[in-house]
């Protein structure tokens, strides 16, 4: 799926429970292509949850989200799951890496869907000697550091070459050293690559790395 343009949502609700509880409240925002957006705001406030929606890895109760003129969540279940696996890579704060896989199959293992994994073995090399993991690729993940699995975490989210990518407090459980080369590599996939970048934060340093950064307050946004 190629020719996604920005981001936009229209009017996302998301609610939650019986009796439903908003999270969200009524959403409308652009984020521009190859944008670099932090997502702020205390716990609570939502933020994690928009990007869930925004990535189409959750649904919103009400409202719509579009990648360029194609609404995501009008998709069949064929497409979305190709839109998933092919434009959007994502990035958890716990690194959540198959444990019996070794760095560097951990990397190739979404291209296993489509049995293109050893042709992108030498990207994959690329990636984690970019990250400065080329020393992980025949580690186990119990063998690495908690810095080592995120940046293998985030060479997997970009081994498609995603178009967006999109992280949940990636630094979360980082120290400040980990944190800033997980940062400056999502600066260098950005610049360099022109990746559309989402991620979610409560570091103000963080925050202010992003070009741009949405700020929500209690399911709504407060300042954009």
């Amino acid at each position: 799926m190629d020719g996604f343009g920005k981001i936009k949502s229209i009017s996302i609700q998301k609610s939650f429970g019986d009796p439903p509880q908003k999270i969200l409240k009524g959403i409308d925002l652009e984020i521009e292509e190859g944008g670099f957006v932090a997502l702020t705001g205390k716990s609570g406030s939502g933020k994690s949850t928009l990007l869930y929606i925004l990535s189409g890895l959750d649904y919103p109760t009400s409202g719509q989200i579009f990648y360029g003129d194609i609404n995501i969540h009008q998709l069949d279940s064929e497409a979305i799951h190709k839109l998933r696996n092919l434009s959007v890579g994502f990035v958890f704060q716990s690194h959540y890496l198959l444990p019996e896989l070794t760095g560097l199959e951990n990397v190739t293992m979404p291209t296993r869907k489509n049995g293109l994994h050893k042709e992108n073995e030498a990207y994959a090399l690329h990636l984690l000697e970019s990250f400065s993991v080329l020393h992980c690729k025949g580690k186990l993940p119990s063998q690495m550091s908690g810095g080592e699995g995120q940046r293998i975490a985030i060479a997997r989210a970009l081994i498609q070459k995603p178009k967006y990518l999109f992280a949940d407090e990636p630094t979360g459980n980082l120290d400040s050293i980990n944190g800033d080369k997980v940062m400056q590599i999502f600066q260098k996939i950005n610049m360099e690559e022109k990746t559309t970048v989402v991620f979610v934060t409560h570091d103000p340093d963080y925050a202010a790395a992003a070009k741009r950064r949405i700020h929500l307050v209690d399911g709504k946004i407060a300042d954009s």
